[in-house]
């Protein structure tokens, strides 16, 4: 059998189809073996045919290997967008507890430890069930209509049919800032779009941003939230006392109730600075009267603050990010050691954090070496056998893999950055520069087991790590955004820093004080000054009005407007309008 000279490696099957049938035909019946005699009879009746194969049929086979292989990379990269970041329906682990995380609790490595906890099911993401009927369903309520949304990261309006999100929940993970809102200062925001229909029946397509300037996410959370976690644990070990079965039940004493706060409650989803509030010096004076040992050290472990029916959620403080802005640092769950643990004499939490991001910066760039070589052969292979290679080509540059997107999130939870080259490079040179500093400014990896109100006023934090940190200012976790729904609140960090200068040179329309538990801006105070009068242990503003009055304040918010209709509904015309598809059986 003569077979025509090739240029490359390759068979066109298409072309041998009829060939291999005929010699299937000559099998044994029991198998697909041709013996001798077979295959010579089968050679003398086909010694004649010589099977064709051209330059144009191996260059359209193979520019169909290459377009399948582009399609598959480009569906991933959108897929991965919406998936891995998924903080509804994630079952990986959260606050470093997760065997994938690079940057881990102290105690997450130790398996026996995170036995009980896993074992007691407080770990178990189930933000999902406290989630209403709207969060559900597919549409979307807007003044033009209802909507259903995706995502389309390539601008042709999800051409390989990729971006279609499950439901609203799914809108919790383009949320980048974690403000509760999705609006245009969150990252993908300009990819979405939305998709219904006209009055006609016909499919219609408008970018998210036109039909409505922010989504409210609070809209999609149940009005009443259930620890379905803790709920669950106490269930089965009710059910492990009267079926007699020891294996099923674990004692909940020494394990944190805060695991299963932040599994099951979909505000914790929010930033620490929309969802807690400052206490004030006399709170944490009346705190440490009523729960201070002889020794004056207030025990965190064994649920003693944090429990089921304590009306504390959680404590955080203030911390100096990589960028020299102030960013709360919530704490950590306690994880007890087991008793098998040994204790490491020599472990430094310094160290335990530059290994954790030197690992992750060196894993990070082979994947991204990885994810650029086989783009650029790919994109090779396109330009050799497709003649409109460049379409492709511009989508697969700025693709990712779904390790790098997942290393990304978790970058910027461990950072307080938005994940960048220059920004990971700029965290390596902080701990080039000052590993005990740069170690602080990462996430924190171990938990406060203790704390103590020092002479001076301030509160001096004991972790499981054998560190102690002092800090100025406690806040407590308020359990939701602490915001009404037309406003949007965050407590102004910066503003203790800040000279008098400073803070009156900025908008009086976009800071506010908290008066008589109302949040109202510096403008419609009537403020005309501010001066400020904080000091090492606690921040105080006082306002001067244009009545001749002035007011004091503990704290200075950042606060922006949220309009509750993108546009008068009786403005929009009947052609911009979205409607239900019209069934044409009906």
């Amino acid at each position: 059998m003569n077979v025509a000279p090739q240029k490359y490696d390759f068979i066109n099957l298409d072309d041998l189809q009829n060939l291999s049938k005929r010699f299937s035909n000559h099998g044994d019946q029991n198998s697909s073996k041709v013996n001798l005699r077979q295959f010579n009879e089968l050679y003398e009746a086909n010694k004649t045919d010589t099977i064709y194969i051209t330059e144009a049929d191996i260059k359209e086979y193979n520019k169909r290997l290459a377009t399948q292989k582009a399609k598959e990379i480009l569906k991933d990269y959108s897929q991965n967008l919406i998936n891995s970041n998924n903080k509804i329906y994630s079952d990986e682990l959260s606050n470093g507890f997760s065997k994938n995380a690079y940057f881990k609790n102290i105690n997450a490595t130790d398996d026996a430890t995170m036995l009980p906890v896993l074992k007691s099911g407080y770990l178990e993401n189930t933000k999902f069930k406290n989630l209403n009927d709207y969060a559900h369903s597919n549409n979307l309520k807007t003044n033009y209509g209802e909507v259903e949304v995706f995502l389309d990261i390539y601008g042709d309006n999800d051409e390989l049919g990729v971006g279609k999100l499950e439901n609203n929940s799914a809108l919790f993970s383009f949320d980048s800032n974690n403000d509760g809102t999705l609006d245009q200062k969150d990252m993908l925001f300009d990819k979405l779009k939305v998709r219904g229909y006209d009055k006609d029946g016909n499919e219609k397509i408008a970018n998210l941003s036109d039909v409505t300037t922010r989504v409210d996410l609070r809209q999609f959370i149940s009005t009443n939230v259930i620890n379905h976690n803790q709920i669950t644990r106490e269930e089965l070990n009710h059910k492990a006392i009267i079926t007699n079965s020891p294996d099923l039940y674990v004692d909940t004493k020494e394990i944190d109730h805060r695991h299963s706060y932040y599994a099951s409650d979909p505000n914790t989803l929010f930033a620490a600075e929309n969802r807690y509030e400052k206490i004030g010096k006399n709170d944490i004076n009346n705190f440490f009267k009523k729960y201070a040992q002889n020794d004056g050290w207030v025990d965190l472990r064994h649920n003693n603050i944090f429990g089921k029916d304590s009306s504390f959620k959680n404590f955080a403080y203030t911390k100096i990010g990589f960028d020299d802005t102030a960013r709360l640092s919530e704490f950590n769950p306690i994880i007890e050691p087991s008793k098998e643990q040994k204790k490491d004499e020599n472990f430094s939490y310094t160290k335990f954090q530059k290994d954790s991001f030197m690992k992750f910066y060196s894993d990070y760039n082979t994947e991204l070496d990885a994810h650029e070589k086989t783009i650029e052969n790919l994109s090779a292979n396109l330009k050799k056998f497709d003649e409109n290679a460049d379409a492709y080509i511009s989508k697969l540059e700025d693709t990712k893999s779904a390790k790098m997107i997942a290393m990304e999130n978790e970058f910027k939870q461990a950072t307080g950055l938005d994940f960048s080259i220059s920004n990971l490079k700029k965290v390596k040179k902080a701990f080039s520069a000052n590993e005990a500093t740069a170690a602080t400014a990462l996430r924190d990896s171990d938990s406060v087991i203790a704390m103590k109100l020092n002479q001076d006023g301030t509160i001096r934090l004991k972790f499981d790590s054998g560190r102690e940190l002092d800090v100025n200012e406690l806040y407590n976790d308020t359990g939701k955004l602490n915001t009404p729904s037309e406003l949007k609140t965050s407590v102004n960090l910066e503003a203790k820093k800040m000279d008098n200068a400073q803070l009156n040179g900025l908008n009086f329309n976009d800071i506010a004080v908290m008066q008589s538990g109302k949040i109202t801006s510096l403008k419609d105070a009537g403020a005309i000054a501010i001066i400020n009068l904080s000091n090492k242990f606690e921040s105080k503003f006082l306002i001067s009005l244009n009545s001749g009055k002035s007011i004091s304040a503990r704290e200075i918010y950042n606060i922006s407007y949220l309009e509750n209709d993108l546009k008068n509904i009786e403005k929009i015309d009947e052609r911009d309008k979205f409607y239900k598809k019209v069934d044409a059986r009906v």
